[in-house]
């Protein structure tokens, strides 16, 4: 009985993985150019993060404010810092989707130049890694935010410059990678602007 109860929750959770997989594969942007790319690219504030990032900052405001001030401080903190890591992981999806198309299908051209290519996997290998330390990042925050860490009175309120790494992956190294690849890549097509929308 127990068998059969346990098979049926693996089956039953394979079964929804395979759904919402396959649910994020037919709701895809179908091919993402250059032209698709910066219309869909939402702000991310590099200093205000570095700013939420800043060990000095964080230790300041603890020597400063009584505990209860802190907690509720670094509370929406942390909301602050889920929120411009959802913006920066969206866009690197978007630039992953888009340097993709560059590598293997010769974007709006059609051959693509190793210049280019070289560029567009420049971007995937960049984008691919913050992407990772972001979803990291994000099940770390949401972990504090669902248990409301920073309410214990035993533990001290959570850290975020702690998060400034990630399984040695610097966040604000690793999205200025992002930068710049996308950058280097819409330069070879003529486009100068596209950086001010990361």
């Amino acid at each position: 009985m127990m068998f059969d109860l346990i098979t049926i929750v693996l089956v039953g959770m394979v079964l929804l993985f395979a759904a919402y997989t396959a649910m994020q594969l037919l709701g895809k942007f179908p091919r993402r150019t250059l032209d698709d790319v910066t219309p869909y690219l939402r702000p991310a504030e590099l200093e205000e993060i570095a700013e939420l990032l800043d060990p000095a900052q964080e230790v300041n405001f603890r020597l400063r404010l009584t505990p209860e001030e802190f907690r509720r401080w670094q509370r929406k903190r942390i909301h602050l810092m889920r929120e411009y890591l959802l913006r920066m992981s969206h866009n690197s999806l978007v630039l992953i989707e888009w340097g993709n198309l560059e590598c293997f299908e010769g974007g709006s051209g059609p051959r693509i130049s190793p210049e280019r290519q070289a560029l567009a996997q420049e971007l995937v290998q960049a984008a691919t890694e913050f992407r990772l330390y972001s979803l990291l990042a994000l099940l770390k925050l949401k972990v504090w935010i669902v248990f409301r860490m920073d309410r214990w009175p035993l533990v001290s309120a959570p850290s975020l410059p702690a998060l400034r790494q990630v399984f040695g992956i610097d966040a604000l190294t690793s999205y200025n990678r992002v930068k710049q690849a996308a950058g280097g890549l819409s330069v070879a097509y003529g486009r100068h602007e596209f950086l001010d929308h990361l």
